[in-house]
């Protein structure tokens, strides 16, 4: 398969099984107390698929195997020093290093190949007022538009943006936010209110 057969199917993969959490969310909040539910949900979910739960060998020279599905993902800048955190990635395992001493700075691994992130937020019946949270959000996104500006062209990937609000129903401001972000980002933005 190439990479752009591989990329429909992983960003299909995901959209379905964003779909099934924004369904649950919708009927049961309450399972929802934090971001890390809402992480560990969507994993546990998409780690049911083959595409993202399949052992793989790694680039390392020892037989190393893991699977393309993580959490929590570190991302260093040009300075060496941490710039962002994602909430789920997934990485083409085939560039994954975890047994090699890496030259930046790392969680003892790196990668240089990835095929989506996701990004996730919740907002708590107590959270933050509209307008703080719309810039929450509008920095996510600006940090998934940063991330695909630093790699356009070396390789493509899909950025998703999962948003889950206890508090109010800001459908408006997130579908104003989706039609003014750039299409050629192809960010996957995902909205669901308990209101």
């Amino acid at each position: 398969m190439n990479q752009g057969t591989i990329l429909i199917d992983i960003k299909n993969t995901i959209t379905s099984t964003i779909n099934k959490i924004l369904k649950d969310f919708g009927c049961f909040p309450g399972k929802y107390l934090t971001e890390s539910d809402a992480r560990c949900l969507l994993f546990n979910l998409l780690m049911q698929n083959d595409i993202f739960s399949e052992l793989k060998p790694t680039a390392d020279k020892d037989l190393s195997q893991s699977i393309p599905l993580h959490t929590e993902v570190r991302w260093y800048g040009d300075s060496g020093k941490l710039k962002y955190r994602s909430d789920i990635v997934i990485i083409e395992v085939s560039s994954l290093r975890v047994k090699e001493k890496m030259k930046l700075p790392s969680k003892g691994f790196s990668f240089n190949k990835f095929s989506a992130i996701i990004e996730i937020k919740l907002r708590r019946i107590n959270g933050d007022p509209d307008k703080k949270f719309i810039e929450k959000i509008k920095a996510d996104i600006k940090k998934l538009k940063n991330i695909k500006k630093k790699i356009d062209g070396v390789w493509d990937f899909i950025p998703f943006l999962l948003i889950l609000d206890k508090k109010n129903n800001i459908q408006h401001s997130i579908n104003s936010l989706s039609n003014k972000a750039d299409s050629s980002n192809n960010l996957q933005i995902f909205y669901k209110s308990s209101k």
